[in-house]
């Protein structure tokens, strides 16, 4: 008798302190709920009290991943929580019963509450139906259930991949208005509404902070009761760091070779420039196919366009120093004067024009004895057919000195004079026309490759520049780039 009644009191004790923490489903339980005298599903609890039920909510975060930039959604796995008072459910049971069955639970009206921007959500159901519901006593009704969602998130991208991102979830009644039925956070000291996993880790994102609050439930139907829990995420960019910048600031190093190849290296040059900006294309592509198309621009975006436009200024750079040299070749072609008078000068001494030309031929004749009467006609151009100053001249303009007429464009010369005269005349003329040429095209040789020296140097001072303007404006940028997005905003 007295160890029975010792066993009875450890069972009560057992009750007081909470260790046994349920009581299985009882018949009479059930009864309740078939009774629909006793017990209708389809009414609130407070449904003929004129006050609307008051539904609190809690939730634990198990698990959060996937925070998709492409199609703006993010992955949760919660234990979500409701609980309410339905003073109909009350017993007289020591402990609360535990309700494990889904159909038994459809038997008992329970709030309909859903996620409004879900996209897809389901409950657990592995490798039984993960949920539970405690009926307590006092008619307190506690349900706790793990669901997966996969819920929306508008994120602003404009700081990507530098940003960091709200991301709320809306919870809201689907058929009761605010006059019937009320959401809640759960106020408890000791418990926070939303607790987390501390071990939640994800590979792009990290989860900093959660925060409760209520939102406009206001539709043209009526105003429901809706609240929101706003998770705040900041991107990891250390992967995009490593992935992205590093070898995009990379490429556009690697472009700057160019400033230390030779101006005559042009395959090279361009070869370079060419492979570095086709290889920065294709790091930009990777990174538009994965985000979603927006209408402003992103810093990825910032990044990329200007590591593409300092690559092109080297192009742009090669190609001013190429004109610079050509610029200076084509000067070397297009003054004919210079190489004239070099020939004239080294052939005659002091000779500069054409003026100059025809009183030596005079000297010369004179000196030869060819000298009578009448016209003696020699043909200027015979001397350099291939300078342009001679072949420019007019064949009509006559220059008379001494009494020798020389013209332009003649093909022979008319002398009345001996023929063994006339014979010597016209081989000094071709000797003279020879050595002309000869100088002439020498001369032209020593001005082109003078002009070329000088084209080089211009390109070299350029790329010298270059060597120094090109990484501070790149030092420059980066400087603004970091300060703007990670420091001002």
């Amino acid at each position: 008798m007295i160890q029975f009644l010792l066993a009875a009191l450890c069972i009560i004790n057992s009750f007081e302190s909470g260790d046994l923490a349920f009581i299985p489903l009882t018949k009479k339980f059930l009864d309740k709920l078939k009774n629909e005298t006793l017990y209708n599903k389809f009414a609130t609890p407070t449904q003929y009290d004129g006050v609307p039920t008051n539904v609190t909510l809690s939730m634990f975060i198990e698990g959060m991943s996937s925070f998709s930039a492409q199609t703006m959604d993010y992955h949760l796995d919660v234990y979500f929580q409701e609980e309410w008072y339905d003073h109909r459910l009350a017993h007289n049971a020591s402990a609360p019963i535990l309700v494990r069955d889904l159909e038994v639970f459809k038997m008992m009206w329970h709030p309909d509450v859903y996620f409004a921007n879900a996209r897809s959500a389901a409950f657990q159901d592995i490798t039984d139906d993960n949920f539970l519901v405690w009926v307590y006593p006092n008619g307190r009704v506690w349900y706790d259930a793990r669901i997966s969602i996969v819920s929306s998130c508008n994120m602003d991208l404009w700081k990507y991949p530098l940003d960091s991102q709200e991301c709320a979830l809306r919870i809201l009644s689907y058929a009761y208005p605010m006059t019937v039925l009320r959401l809640l956070w759960s106020e408890k000291e000791d418990v926070p509404a939303i607790d987390r996993n501390p071990d939640i880790t994800m590979p792009d994102m990290s989860l900093k902070h959660i925060r409760t609050g209520y939102c406009n439930g206001t539709y043209a139907t009526g105003e429901w009761s809706c609240m929101t829990a706003i998770f705040y995420v900041e991107r990891e960019m250390m992967h995009h760091v490593m992935q992205t910048y590093v070898p995009t600031a990379l490429i556009v190093v690697i472009s700057w070779f160019n400033f230390w190849l030779e101006i005559d290296s042009a395959p090279a040059r361009v070869s370079l420039s060419i492979t570095t900006l086709l290889t920065i294309s294709t790091q930009a592509n990777a990174v538009k196919l994965a985000l979603p198309e927006v209408s402003y621009m992103k810093a990825i975006d910032v990044w990329m366009g200007s590591c593409m436009a300092f690559v092109f200024g080297v192009m742009i750079e090669f190609t001013i120093c190429h004109y610079a040299k050509n610029l200076e070749m084509l000067r070397a072609e297009g003054q004919p004067s210079l190489i004239v008078d070099t020939a004239l000068s080294t052939l005659f001494g002091a000779a500069r024009d054409i003026d100059d030309l025809v009183r030596k031929v005079a000297t010369l004749n004179e000196e030869e004895g060819v000298r009578g009467e009448g016209e003696q006609h020699i043909a200027l151009n015979m001397l350099n057919p291939e300078e342009p100053r001679l072949r420019s001249l007019n064949p009509n303009n006559d220059v008379t000195a001494n009494g020798t007429r020389y013209f332009v464009g003649a093909d022979r010369m008319k002398r009345k004079r001996s023929k063994a005269s006339l014979s010597r005349l016209r081989q000094q003329v071709a000797s003279m026309r020879h050595a002309t040429v000869d100088v002439s095209r020498r001369a032209f040789n020593w001005t082109r490759a003078l002009r070329n020296l000088r084209g080089r140097r211009v390109a070299q001072r350029i790329d010298e520049r270059c060597r120094i303007v090109f990484p501070m404006i790149f030092f420059l940028f980066n400087i603004a780039y970091w300060s703007f997005y990670l420091v001002f905003n």
